[in-house]
């Protein structure tokens, strides 16, 4: 059985901006002569822990500081069987008032579409997509027209709202070209540097795409992170009902109840990072698909490299995660979910 991995990236440190990481290290680490030295400085702040969060940290700069994208996804293949395929998603910070990024997503996408050129079995590459760029619809067109990139990756904390109107021209251009939308769907992670969290965290809020899928039916779209990890305790930890108001549930319990309705089919949710707490997610995520409609619409993906930061380790997900859901499980959502949400599998 070919897995699908459904969502990781493969960007470097060049293509994101100078105050990417915190106090600077994105341009300490620049410098080649005091990487390694501030490496080992992270990896060992704590000497008797295994994989604490300085050493995670040592881990993450470590992988995105490697030469290329190539040298990345070297690694994150080397942790799965062979015949593994990959969404592989760049993601376009230019706008995020972070300073300057030194290869732009254009470089991004050229160096992605050669890779996949070496890889053609294994890489499925996405497009960024910012809609503050002027010429975004054209070069969406050119990347799936010429480059044959195969779908769109969004990420609304940038500075963003799904209902941008250069964005219903992508949504457009998608639906009527067969190409799948990948939308970033937790609190965290990465925002624009000069708006609150609270405010990035409204535009990656599941509600948000309620509208774009009534009026786009037959666009695929995917909402990473199926809501993130402190949605996932909330839903087990807070108390709710079907009857509470929308505002007061778990995102976790919106996206199911998107998808238990029946009134939405080409939505999806993969389980990227979030289940890397994987002790008690794993298990809920096992309950949850009991259910045949929910099943159906989820994806497997773990957000490499980003989960680099993380005790669970890349290597040990995919075997372990088929070993608590059972095969029949697995094989829906990273192979037979997954060929239908590229589109190039209409039945199980």
């Amino acid at each position: 059985m070919p897995i699908y991995n459904c969502h990781m990236h493969i960007f470097t440190i060049e293509h994101v901006p100078n105050q990417f990481l915190p106090l600077r290290i994105t341009r300490l680490m620049r410098n080649p002569f005091l990487r390694l030295p501030l490496r080992f400085l992270l990896a060992n702040m704590n000497p008797f822990s295994n994989r604490d969060l300085f050493h995670r940290y040592s881990n993450f700069v470590r992988v995105s500081y490697k030469k290329s994208q190539k040298d990345v996804f070297k690694l994150v293949r080397s942790y799965y069987p062979l015949d593994t395929k990959f969404i592989v998603l760049p993601m376009d910070m230019e706008f995020m008032g972070a300073g300057k990024v030194e290869k732009d997503i254009y470089e991004q996408h050229k160096e992605l579409a050669e890779l996949r050129d070496q890889y053609p079995e294994q890489i499925i590459p996405f497009a960024a997509i910012d809609p503050r760029r002027n010429d975004v619809v054209k070069m969406l067109a050119a990347l799936v027209e010429k480059d044959r990139f195969k779908g769109v990756k969004l990420y609304p904390p940038l500075g963003y709202r799904l209902d941008n109107e250069k964005l219903y021209e992508v949504y457009e251009y998608s639906q009527r070209n067969n190409i799948p939308i990948m939308v970033h769907c937790s609190r965290g992670g990465i925002k624009h540097k000069d708006i609150s969290t609270n405010l990035a965290n409204s535009y990656a809020d599941p509600d948000n795409c309620k509208r774009i899928l009534k009026e786009f039916p037959n666009l695929r779209f995917c909402l990473g992170h199926f809501g993130g990890d402190k949605e996932w305790k909330k839903y087990l930890n807070d108390p709710w009902d079907e009857s509470s108001p929308d505002e007061s549930k778990s995102w976790l319990s919106k996206i199911l109840d998107l998808m238990k309705s029946g009134n939405y089919p080409n939505l999806y949710a993969d389980i990227s990072y979030t289940i890397f707490s994987f002790e008690k997610n794993s298990k809920l995520l096992k309950v949850l698909l009991e259910d045949p409609k929910v099943r159906s619409q989820v994806l497997f993906g773990s957000d490499f490299y980003m989960v680099e930061q993380e005790k669970f380790q890349e290597r040990r997900l995919s075997i372990e995660l088929r070993a608590v859901i059972g095969e029949k499980f697995f094989k829906e959502i990273a192979e037979i979910n997954p060929k239908k949400y590229l589109g190039t599998s209409s039945s199980p």
